[in-house]
């Protein structure tokens, strides 16, 4: 037999045990030689019917076999260094496996513990050797399972903070950086140090709620003259510090997210700049949802009125499609960018980046669950949140973590899910009271206290106020929802004429159209909503139309003014004026019938011929 044909029986062996000892396990051979033979993904305890299920933990293994070793106490290869180094490379741990044949028996050892606690201290100039030589004891076998669970626990954990290491700049956010050579270079650099210093002190005053003096730290890096590594974690602090559920606020993040990609791709900052493109977009989608919830309340304005704009369903439904185009757009960079990171093995960055994607979730939750014209939501739980518990559980930085339990806890109270969102803000508190954050603490204080009061997060105090409003209350919502500025003490009648003051004036001021349809059962009303008020959603912003069947008709913008002349003009001394009875009661259902009225109808269409201006 030749040496080969005994080696290759040697190998089959090894595997053939290797299977079998590990057969309570998920084991996928690798068909390569890459360096890595198999992937192990560990399970639970089985269930009362066998079952077991995976727990998410998992270690590559290289599989090396051998006739026999002649020392008791332990057995060796010597490895290719170009294998080793591509082992510390790798997201999760590699097992070395040695197979004796001689005794049926397999050792392990953790090949990147191997590295840091041995090889690094011992043999400072291994890299420059073709081979290393690793021993394993004999103790070590591979059937103790417990132990070696407890290693690839160990090493998973250990390869998450050296690949965050020296990163800790900037108030709950952390960078996974592209190579440690970088770094070493930004630590010789007396400039840059100082710059982070000053980050480092901005983070402490924020944990303080010192804001104020964090301001000048921030501003004097962003501001100054030089820009670098600095300027970008710089931009993603004062990302961090802006609400998204704020318009305005979204708009900012959106913007100092795109000053941070592109000049994270001028410092060729990749993973940086991956972060800030996730930012950038989920900004966008928070703007975008922002003009949703004012859609929500015009809507609710449309429920509640007694008219209705004749094109409003078709100018919001331009509106929605532009709206979705927008969120396709956001969401597929956001999809495309995500997947960058995982190809890039970048595990730290992608924990980074799910938060603010979590927490625009959780808050379209809450706008589609307000809308009148969305259907039920479905609550399945979106696939992101697994992802980032169990990131979470594997994240060594307590501020990403905190970050992620928060996110989470919030989802889940937006999801209607109350334990696993005290859950989640409760853990979140505790990691908040180790970091010693004032702010964190406080925020997480609430998040708990406002579950407790107020189970229901749909019941919000706006929606509420919303029901008990008026018509002009609520239209004055509206427009300042949008944007627009609504001045109380602008009178038309007095000062300097500012025409888009006066067409809002109007439109809130003829919101309810009950007083005039009560004052007689003849009378019948339109309005007819200028370009503001289709663009608003405002129906009583333009132009309306008064008419009775025993006098005539007039239109103006004012309503209450058009209606003072309308009374001298025809009501006066008229011996059909009937006013409706006080049990009568305003109703979409009459202000339709009312406006279709086919004698009031044809008075619409020919009024040019007999209209009479007041």
């Amino acid at each position: 037999m030749t040496k080969r044909g005994e080696k290759h029986r040697v190998d089959t062996r090894g595997v053939n045990r290797l299977e079998l000892q590990l057969e309570q396990y998920v084991v996928n051979e690798y068909d390569n030689d890459f360096g890595i033979d198999f992937e192990v993904n560990f399970t639970d305890d089985p269930d009362d019917d066998g079952y077991r299920e995976i727990t998410g933990k998992h270690c590559f293994i290289q599989l090396k076999s051998s006739t026999g070793f002649k020392n008791e106490d332990s057995v060796h290869i010597d490895l290719n260094t170009t294998h080793l180094t591509d082992y510390l490379e790798k997201p999760i741990p590699v097992i070395l496996a040695i197979y004796d044949d001689e005794r049926e028996e397999i050792y392990w050892r953790a090949v990147q513990e191997f590295v840091w606690d041995e090889l690094l201290h011992e043999n400072k100039t291994w890299r420059e050797q073709s081979t290393v030589r690793i021993r394993i004891n004999r103790s070590q076998k591979l059937t103790d399972y417990d132990r070696l669970e407890r290693a690839v626990q160990r090493t998973q954990n250990r390869i998450v903070r050296h690949r965050s290491r020296n990163m800790d700049i900037g108030e709950g956010i952390n960078f996974t950086p592209d190579d440690f050579t970088e770094l070493e270079q930004q630590r010789r650099n007396d400039r840059l140090s100082y710059r982070g210093l000053t980050l480092m002190k901005a983070r402490n005053h924020l944990k303080r709620g010192n804001f104020d003096e964090a301001d000048k730290e921030i501003h004097e890096i962003i501001n100054s003259q030089h820009t670098d590594e600095a300027t970008v974690k710089a931009l993603f602090v004062e990302i961090l510090r802006r609400n998204p559920a704020d318009g305005d606020e979204a708009i900012e993040i959106a913007e100092l997210a795109h000053e941070a990609k592109e000049l994270a791709a001028d410092l060729e900052m990749e993973t940086d700049e991956l972060i800030a493109t996730v930012n950038m977009h989920v900004g966008g989608l928070f703007v975008i949802l922002s003009k949703r919830r004012e859609m929500v309340f015009t809507d609710t304005v449309q429920e509640v009125g007694e008219h209705s704009v004749k094109d409003y369903e078709y100018l919001r439904g331009m509106e929605s499609r532009e709206m979705l185009t927008n969120e396709l757009h956001a969401t597929g960079e956001i999809n495309r960018t995500l997947a960058t990171l995982l190809e890039n093995e970048q595990y730290y960055a992608y924990a980074v980046c799910l938060p603010r994607i979590l927490d625009y979730i959780s808050s379209r939750i809450i706008v589609e669950a307000l809308s009148p014209r969305e259907d039920p939501i479905d609550l399945e739980e979106h696939p992101l949140v697994d992802q980032a518990i169990q990131l979470a559980d594997y994240i060594p930085d307590p501020e990403t973590e905190f970050n992620l339990r928060k996110s989470v806890g919030v989802y889940h109270y937006h999801a209607e899910n109350h334990g696993k969102a005290k859950e989640h803000l409760t853990d979140a508190h505790e990691l908040a009271k180790e970091l010693d954050d004032i702010v964190l603490i406080e925020d997480t204080d609430y998040l708990i206290e406002r579950i407790e009061e107020q189970p229901d997060p749909f019941e919000t105090p706006e929606s509420d106020e919303a029901e008990d409003l008026g018509l002009e209350e609520l239209t004055r919502e509206a427009l300042q929802l949008q944007g627009y500025e609504v001045d109380p003490d602008y009178d038309p009648e007095e000062g300097p004429y500012d025409p888009m003051q006066t067409a809002i004036q109007y439109g809130i001021e003829d919101a309810d159209p009950e007083e005039y349809y009560r004052y007689c059962e003849h009378l019948h009303l339109a309005y007819e909503p200028s370009y503001l008020g289709r663009l608003t959603n405002a129906t009583s912003i333009g132009i309306k139309t008064l008419w009775c069947q025993y006098g005539g008709g007039m239109m103006g913008p004012s309503l209450t003014r058009l209606f003072d002349e309308f009374k001298h003009e025809y009501c006066d001394g008229c011996p059909h004026h009937c006013p409706r009875s006080d049990g009568w009661e305003c109703t979409a259902e009459f202000a339709e019938e009312q406006a279709n009225d086919p004698d009031f109808v044809s008075f619409l269409e020919s009024r040019d011929d007999f209209f009479t201006a007041p």
